[in-house]
């Protein structure tokens, strides 16, 4: 089983199989990897697992610059092959898969710090997100996580902006063709629940054992 040493007074394995999710069953479960930040001492055990992590590292902790298609993206805390984020810093900014998929060619880890729950506003934020894990997980990036809710928390259905509802209105009393019905409902609770729900079932799987291994580059 894979470990956090010397974390081990602010750590606890957690299970993560609900009995439902294919990805987790029969699998170990990695070392804690995913924190809320209300949990006691969360913020310091993912200090003191970045400094780990970064100990092992032939380098020094500093900014790196990408370069994408003729952009730069700096990310400002990176140490050899890992990488500590922020959510604003991956998905406040208008990023997309070309991105995400350097960062996954240059990080096998990466941090991502203050994971707000999401509502149905947040529709760039969510989208980049859902993009960001899918480039990770096919790349095999190994993520840990402070986020503000549990994992099966992170969608916050909450009640409808009046943008959106105005939107709905109109759809349905105007009669709108299908092309403008599909642009103004571009990114619908159903669908944010769909990205999400393989959203949410890549990120138990990649905290399990099997993932944590096969993310392994040290040996490559």
């Amino acid at each position: 089983m894979w470990h956090c040493h010397p974390l081990g007074e602010h750590c606890h394995t957690v299970r993560l199989d609900t009995g439902i999710d294919y990805r987790t069953r029969e699998m170990e479960v990695a070392g804690k990897v995913y924190y809320v930040s209300s949990e006691p001492d969360a913020e310091n055990a993912v200090n003191t697992l970045f400094e780990e992590l970064a100990y092992r590292q032939n380098d020094v902790t500093r900014p790196r610059v990408l370069n994408v298609q003729g952009r730069e993206v700096t990310l400002s805390r990176t140490c050899g092959t890992i990488a500590d984020c922020t959510f604003q810093e991956l998905c406040e900014r208008p990023l997309g898969a070309g991105d995400y998929l350097e960062i996954a060619r240059r990080f096998d880890t990466v941090i991502i710090r203050n994971i707000p729950p999401f509502r149905l506003g947040m529709k760039d934020q969510a989208r980049r997100f859902t993009t960001l894990i899918d480039n990770f997980y096919d790349q095999k990036v190994r993520v840990v996580i402070l986020a503000d809710a549990s994992l099966h928390r992170l969608l916050d259905q909450g009640p409808m902006t009046g943008e959106e509802a105005r939107d709905r209105l109109m759809i349905d009393e105007l009669g709108l063709t299908d092309e403008a019905s599909e642009r103004l409902t571009l990114f619908t609770a159903d669908e944010e629940v769909f990205a999400f729900q393989r959203t949410i079932s890549r990120l138990t799987e990649m905290q399990t054992e099997q993932y944590w291994l096969s993310g392994d580059r040290s040996q490559t």
